[in-house]
């Protein structure tokens, strides 16, 4: 496969293009329990936010951890969260996949995805998308990945699981919309560590970027493969067409509350 570096050239054009089409409210924020002292965003230092305008920023996906107390706010054309199940059969690509998502990937505090952007090392500027990671004690995520899984909130993910229907045990990416009408999904039920490498990738500098991300047209097999094809190249591997999904209208999840960024548990 092709290895993408994570500030990607056309990460800037299909992740703004994102922004612009609108698919989310980008600045659309759920309140959530009192901010602790690292959820607290402070105003962006320097004159960050006054050159938006004059510097193009680079749309990057980091990794944010949340507990109980926190929601999962978009920023920046939309939100995603990483979602595992606590069973005997998953526990092996959980670590892999934890693993590589947390090489692979930049992290950034709840404050800093409140304020949207931040100077890069180069000077630049970054627009931060998150993808969340639910955790039941925030002292882990600095740890080992066996660490980071003891504390992870199977319960909460469990709720969004429900709220999608998503039956496998995955790992699942899961992409959606700030109203929870709609959600696309990378599906790792099955796969081994190094297709587990690729998809990880993918979602970083490919699937979290593509524009029509909630178009209900994209569960058609010829549209997952121009998105395969598009990033991986003619050669992909075929089965990955069966790895993404596309979940809309699910408001017939009795009991789930859509919409609720908390994640509430579903009435049973």
């Amino acid at each position: 496969m092709q290895s993408m570096p994570i500030h990607l050239g056309r990460a800037i054009v299909m992740g703004l293009a994102l922004v612009i089409a609108g698919c989310t409210a980008s600045n659309e924020t759920t309140e959530s329990a009192p901010a602790t002292e690292e959820s607290e965003a402070a105003p962006a230092s320097d004159d960050a936010t006054l050159r938006w305008e004059d510097d193009k920023p680079v749309v990057t996906p980091v990794i944010v951890a949340i507990d109980r107390t926190q929601a999962r706010n978009p920023q920046n054309g939309g939100s995603a969260v990483l979602l595992f199940t606590q069973t005997a059969d998953a526990a092996s690509r959980n670590l892999a996949t934890c693993r590589e998502t947390w090489t692979l990937m930049d992290t950034a505090t709840v404050g800093e995805v409140r304020v949207g952007v931040r100077k890069s090392d180069d000077g630049g500027l970054e627009a931060l998308r998150p993808l969340y990671w639910l955790t039941r004690d925030m002292s882990a995520p600095g740890a080992s990945c066996e660490a980071r899984l003891t504390a992870y909130d199977f319960p909460r993910a469990e709720t969004i699981r429900r709220k999608y229907g998503l039956t496998t045990q995955g790992p699942h990416f899961v992409v959606a919309r700030a109203d929870e009408t709609a959600a696309a999904s990378i599906d790792l039920t099955g796969r081994s560590p190094a297709e587990i490498k690729q998809l990880v990738r993918y979602f970083r500098d490919g699937f979290a970027f593509e524009r029509d991300i909630w178009d209900p047209a994209r569960t058609a097999p010829e549209r997952k493969r121009a998105t395969l094809t598009a990033f991986f190249g003619p050669d992909f591997q075929e089965s990955f067409v069966a790895a993404l999904g596309f979940v809309s209208s699910p408001a017939a999840r009795a009991g789930c509350r859509l919409g609720d960024l908390n994640d509430l548990a579903c009435a049973s």
